[in-house]
């Protein structure tokens, strides 16, 4: 048991140094592989709405939390750490943090194929109130607080502003770059990115890890200048590590990537196949 502990641990924190990386370029919460989480704002003509957050958590996590979840005793055992990251009640303390007028609907339990979690829906009467800061749907996970804390610490807040069927979204600046350069390569506790046993292992972390921010306009969309669009959608940030590690090259340029400088990351983070990270200041999308 002492084994398994120390080896859990280990892992831990080899996670968070891998992932903090990523969580400064695309502003979202620093967790291991076997994670999903997408955020999509549904937004009617009038201006009113829903906000859905998605989170999926794999096998390999909920392992992980059990195993935290044994560390505390008995009592701590017997709880079950999924419905208390999504209870009601956290659920609706973050409808007042989204903004006025937003309010907490409901809560759907996930449970297939082998992943667990949550699908809660809030609605809004004016997304004009809305307030959304990336990583922020995931801030109840508490297991890892502390890596959460240093990689969310500069996030601002996503604005929009809407009238007469137009659509503003003014996304926050990176962070600007914070002492000298430090790439996560250099890091003592970051696997050899020329190894393949640790390619094989990071992809098996990373693999599953999937993350999302999209604006749907439910009448559908006449115009937009955002970079990646559909009909009715705005894909605002997207990553898909499954994708981004298919090419062995992308470990290399991930370990390249300077923990210290935000704004040059997320430029060299948007190259990679299986990310998509918005980069202009504003966007702006005419619904039909």
């Amino acid at each position: 048991m002492v084994w398994a502990t120390l080896r859990m641990r280990s892992t831990l924190t080899l996670m968070k140094k891998l992932l903090l990386a990523c969580a400064s370029v695309c502003a979202t919460l620093v967790l291991p592989g076997c994670l999903q989480n997408e955020t999509t704002i549904h937004l009617n003509k009038d201006g009113s709405g829903t906000l859905v957050e998605e989170t999926r958590l794999g096998p390999q996590m909920l392992a992980m939390f059990d195993q935290m979840a044994a560390l505390g005793g008995p009592d701590a055992a017997k709880e079950d750490p999924v419905a208390k990251m999504f209870s009601e009640d956290k659920a609706k303390a973050r409808a007042t943090e989204l903004g006025d007028g937003v309010t907490y609907d409901k809560t759907e339990a996930i449970n297939a194929n082998g992943s667990k979690g949550a699908r809660v829906t809030y609605h809004f009467k004016d997304i004009n109130t809305l307030k959304i800061t990336p990583g922020d749907s995931m801030k109840n996970m508490s297991p890892m607080a502390e890596a959460k804390a240093d990689a969310l610490k500069n996030n601002a807040t996503i604005a929009f502003s809407y009238t007469g069927g137009n659509l503003t979204i003014r996304m926050p600046e990176p962070p600007k770059a914070d002492g000298p350069a430090a790439p996560i390569g250099d890091n003592p506790n970051m696997p050899d990115m020329d190894n393949p046993d640790s390619e094989a292992m990071v992809k098996q972390m990373l693999g599953d890890m999937k993350l999302s921010l999209k604006l749907v306009a439910e009448p559908g969309i006449a115009e937009s200048n955002a970079t990646y669009k559909t009909a009715n959608t705005v894909t605002l940030m997207e990553m898909d590590m499954g994708k981004i590690l298919e090419k062995p090259s992308a470990l290399k340029k991930f370990g390249k990537l300077d923990k210290n400088n935000p704004a040059a990351a997320m430029q060299a983070f948007k190259g990679l196949d299986g990310a998509k990270l918005e980069t202009q200041k504003e966007v702006t999308v005419k619904i039909k």
